[in-house]
């Protein structure tokens, strides 16, 4: 899994805007229309906390969610972040070794899956399944290659810079879609973003 982003927390949004413009925010913001106004929600891997503020533009109250970040510079990042009245509870851990004793009407990951290996998504699914309602809705963002020579080159650019400075173990992106099938989840929806490179999907559970 992910080693964490301390040492990117003080530019990470910075550099984001500087090479892919408002894609990564576009995108993670694409989908959050279809989330009721009183939903339970898990984000796994938070970052600096945008997704917060973009969740409070669509809903400002009424929302219930539980905020999983393992770094904890970009977990004292979030904190700063504009919630409304919804309620947060915030977790600085690895969601591996987390376990909740509710159920989540909506799970969101954005530019999370990109810093596993295919062996961790495949445990983490399962594991964050369980914590689902019935006919709940899991919104993912990340990177994807679609054969274009750029996105490779950028892709292991990207791969390389975070290697170096600690921030992922990793140098490739992992078969997600893949994963979803085999734990029984249908995508419903797609946006693609900047090329193709960025893509937002919502899954729902089959079962």
């Amino acid at each position: 899994m992910a080693v964490g982003y301390d040492n990117a927390s003080w530019f990470y949004e910075k550099l984001s805007k500087l090479v892919f413009g408002q894609a990564q925010i576009r995108a993670q913001e694409y989908f959050l229309s279809q989330i009721s106004s009183d939903a339970h929600i898990l984000i796994i891997g938070g970052g600096t906390g945008q997704i917060l503020e973009s969740l409070t533009k669509v809903h400002p109250s009424g929302l219930s969610i539980a905020y999983v970040e393992i770094s904890p510079k970009m977990m004292a990042l979030s904190r700063k972040r504009n919630t409304g009245k919804n309620i947060v509870e915030y977790y600085t851990e690895d969601i591996s070794q987390i376990s909740f004793n509710q159920k989540f009407e909506v799970i969101i990951t954005a530019f999370v899956f990109d810093n596993f290996t295919d062996e961790n998504v495949a445990k983490l699914l399962p594991q964050v399944s369980r914590w689902c309602k019935p006919h709940c809705i899991w919104l993912d963002t990340d990177f994807q290659l679609t054969g274009a020579r750029w996105q490779k080159l950028m892709l292991y650019s990207m791969y390389t810079f975070f290697r170096t400075i600690g921030a992922v173990n990793v140098n490739q992106l992992p078969d997600v879609q893949n994963v979803f099938d085999v734990c029984n989840y249908q995508l419903t929806d797609e946006k693609e973003f900047y090329g193709r490179f960025i893509y937002s999907r919502v899954y729902k559970r089959s079962f």
